[in-house]
């Protein structure tokens, strides 16, 4: 038997405001996912920590507004994926900002409030924190990265430890290059051509168990892997996805491949869980050559 994490979390939490039931049941938070369907994570029922409120969804709220959708790993303290609206035409020539990470609050209470806030404000056990990074080899790598924002508001919610997980140095910089950049130029043509662009991007725990540091219980995923599509008035949307394992030079390219193909690599990297980012009929295009 197995159950979704969306009814996983509606039989056991009763939260509202940032971490929620069900993602649906915030009509600014369903907006992220293509028509509204969020991604179909599935587990094994012999996973016991899930039906304890293991996976987190969070609707990621900053100065009252929803910038974006998380689920959330809390016993890996990192992400499972981040769902946004790509809605940046821009080149992405700003600044960074410089910020100090937040947290979610209602992560660790579920009375806590909505909003995103600095580590410093309270005690966390269920999620990662800013000191567990340094004096380590990793730098945070966002999962909604700041160059598909639309806005400085949109930019600073992208700055919490929900949205980040563990990347060598030399990995984010080609996850940059070689991933948000090319995404980014799809879908800023998307953009101009008047259509919709919908983004998930996720991580794959390491099995191996390897955090980011002796003492650190935050999992240095092996994979990180990115899905979008482009959708006309009618919902049809062209799909492309990349999967880059962590030692790599390049990742997976699967602009020419078909989206089953992409849902049975995620599934056997996730397994005994699946992963099914967005639902296929809305998906047009036949089986094509893979391009490595």
């Amino acid at each position: 038997m197995k159950l979704s994490v969306s009814v996983l979390m509606l039989l056991t939490l009763g939260a509202v405001g940032e971490v929620v039931e069900n993602f649906t049941k915030v009509v600014d938070c369903g907006k992220f996912f293509l028509n509204g369907e969020p991604p179909e994570f599935k587990i094994g029922t012999q996973i016991g920590t899930a039906s304890q409120g293991r996976y987190v969804p969070i609707c990621q709220r900053y100065k009252n507004k929803y910038h974006y959708a998380t689920l959330y790993d809390t016993a890996e303290k990192i992400p499972v994926y981040s769902a946004y609206r790509y809605e940046r035409t821009p080149d992405c020539t700003g600044k960074r900002p410089v910020l100090t990470w937040m947290i979610e609050p209602q992560l660790e209470n579920n009375n806590n409030g909505g909003e995103m806030i600095l580590q410093k404000q309270m005690k966390i056990n269920r999620q990662a924190y800013n000191s567990e990074y340094e004096d380590s080899r990793y730098d945070k790598g966002h999962l909604f990265p700041f160059c598909h924002t639309n806005s400085d508001e949109a930019a600073e919610s992208t700055f919490t430890l929900t949205n980040a997980a563990p990347q060598r140095c030399d990995f984010n910089k080609m996850w940059y290059s070689k991933v948000e950049y090319r995404v980014r130029k799809n879908l800023t043509d998307c953009l101009n051509a008047s259509k919709r662009a919908y983004v998930v991007t996720g991580v794959v725990p390491s099995k191996e168990k390897q955090t980011l540091k002796k003492g650190s219980t935050v999992n240095v995923p092996s994979h990180f892997w990115t899905a979008y599509c482009c959708c006309d008035n009618n919902s049809k949307c062209k799909f492309g996805a990349y999967i880059m394992h962590k030692e790599a030079d390049e990742p997976t390219n699967y602009e020419d491949e078909e989206l089953i193909d992409f849902h049975k690599d995620l599934d056997e990297l996730y397994k005994p869980m699946t992963m099914k980012v967005f639902n296929e009929k809305y998906i047009t295009g036949e089986k094509r050559r893979r391009i490595q």
